[in-house]
């Protein structure tokens, strides 16, 4: 089984030593699992040759597209890839290598009866802060925004949508890394089934992460605020 079309997107930011493996991991994958496909690397203000190695690819890649803005973080970025995928369906995960993309395909049976599948992670193999500061977003989320218990780890970077769905819950008003809180919480509103998958993470080999960064937290903070006013004018 294959989906018909698939937009794979990859954020980066400073993933010089990641850039080239990830897409061709991509590559592969979607040869697998899709009779049509794109990667678009969204380009998010890297300072390192990110943006250079992966147009360098373009030639040995057709299906690769190079999308460069300024820097906007996470969500900026993850944005700026779903506006940009024309495809049936949008696969997006981080690009550096903490995950399988060959993983991809057990989520493929399922398309059938789900639009929305989301993966979670078995066991998280990052530092023990960043798990921490993930288990008090979902705490956070919870007490501030109604966040469903169901979920099981909102911001795993291994989602599969079917694209007509979720552009129904557009536009998106979050730039930093409450971005998969804020579609979850729509795409729960609006009554959408979602089917949640176990996927295995691995330690990140190279680069820097950014996500507990102390400017990222802030901007998320705020942007709890500015979320939660915009759902309570929506009820």
């Amino acid at each position: 089984m294959k989906l018909t079309s698939l937009s794979i997107i990859l954020p980066c930011y400073n993933e010089e030593e990641n850039v080239e493996k990830v897409i061709r991991a991509a590559d592969a994958v979607c040869q697998k699992v899709a009779e049509d496909y794109e990667i678009l690397i969204i380009n998010d203000g890297s300072k390192d040759r990110t943006e250079e190695i992966a147009s360098g690819l373009t030639g040995e890649f057709p299906k690769l597209v190079v999308i460069t803005q300024a820097n906007k973080g996470y969500g900026g970025a993850i944005k700026k890839g779903f506006e940009s995928a024309s495809k049936d369906w949008v696969f997006f995960t981080d690009s550096d290598l903490q995950f399988d993309l060959n993983e991809l395909e057990s989520f493929i049976p399922y398309s059938s009866e789900y639009n929305f599948i989301f993966g979670y992670r078995i066991k998280r193999a990052d530092k023990f802060h960043r798990i921490l500061i993930a288990k008090m977003l979902k705490v956070w989320n919870r007490i501030l925004l109604g966040f469903p218990l169901y979920i099981k780890d909102i911001d795993c970077a291994f989602k599969l949508m079917k694209r007509e769905d979720f552009l129904s819950i557009f536009p998106l008003v979050v730039d930093g890394g409450l971005i998969n809180t804020e579609f979850i919480l729509k795409i729960h509103r609006k009554g959408y089934k979602i089917k949640q998958i176990g996927v295995h993470h691995y330690p990140r080999v190279a680069g820097n992460p950014t996500g507990s960064n102390v400017g990222v937290i802030m901007k998320a903070v705020r942007e709890t605020f500015k979320l939660r006013k915009m759902l309570a004018s929506q009820k």
